[in-house]
């Protein structure tokens, strides 16, 4: 009776569904389960079946017996609004992607690998990139700027500079006209060198950005008030390359 009952309570435990509580999400994700888009503070079943409904719709989750994890589609997968998709082929645990790169900017492949292969966070607010003045000499006659479309419109925003550092004002950068624009509706930027003694621009690299606003910054920080790895680690995760430097200047300001 004893074994019995051993294995009948095994049995049952490993029956259990596993569940998973939404720590974060950006776009829209519907659970077609529960009938309700994911959002913070609600649990999704293992067997749950989802549809993506925004372009790059991800979310953070987090389970009490394997950990943090994220939910996204994988870049094979099919961008079709009205795709439904199984939880077990659209989860994955957490791997930050941190980026390694140190001292200065060299060249134009440093730059591609540094601004195009994953995106790259931008939050607080400034970004900054050091970059070899022997290399790009930046001065008034000579700059980089960022090119992007914006609401069917070519965008140029000439970036700012401390002599060793490339300077992204965030606040100026997603403005137009003094006025503050969406900055998930910025689309194909690029970066460009230009020389005004030669009045020629130079093509440097695209550009894969994703901005973190405040408010979501902060929305992280309350899951996670005291492990910065673990913050850290859903940043580099569902939004972009960020290291912990420019993690801690950011959550400094709150």
């Amino acid at each position: 009776m004893k074994y019995t009952f051993v294995i009948l309570v095994l049995i049952a435990f490993q029956g259990q569904s596993q569940s998973y509580t939404v720590i974060h999400t950006i776009g829209k994700i519907y659970d077609t389960q529960s009938g309700s888009y994911l959002s913070k503070g609600t649990k999704i079943s293992e067997d749950a079946n989802l549809k993506f409904e925004t372009d790059d719709a991800r979310a953070a989750v987090l389970s009490s017996e394997r950990g943090r994890f994220v939910i996204q589609q994988n870049s094979s997968s099919t961008s079709q609004s009205d795709a439904v998709y199984a939880l077990t082929s659209v989860i994955s645990p957490v791997r930050g992607r941190l980026s390694t790169r140190a001292g200065s900017i060299n060249n134009t492949l440093d730059f591609q690998k540094h601004f195009n292969e994953g995106p790259i966070a931008l939050l607080g607010d400034s970004y900054f990139v050091s970059v070899s003045s022997s290399a790009f000499p930046m001065s008034e006659s000579k700059f980089f700027y960022v090119q992007y479309q914006y609401a069917n419109e070519t965008i140029n925003k000439k970036l700012d500079n401390d002599g060793e550092n490339l300077v992204f004002d965030l606040k100026e950068f997603f403005s137009i006209d003094g006025n503050s624009i969406n900055p998930e509706m910025v689309k194909d930027a690029k970066l460009l060198y230009y020389n005004t003694e030669e009045q020629a621009s130079t093509f440097i690299t695209k550009m894969d950005l994703a901005y973190v606003s405040d408010e979501q910054l902060k929305s992280l920080n309350e899951q996670f008030p005291d492990d910065a790895n673990a913050l850290l680690e859903i940043i580099n995760s569902i939004y972009g390359k960020c290291t912990e430097e420019q993690l801690k200047k950011a959550i400094s300001n709150f």
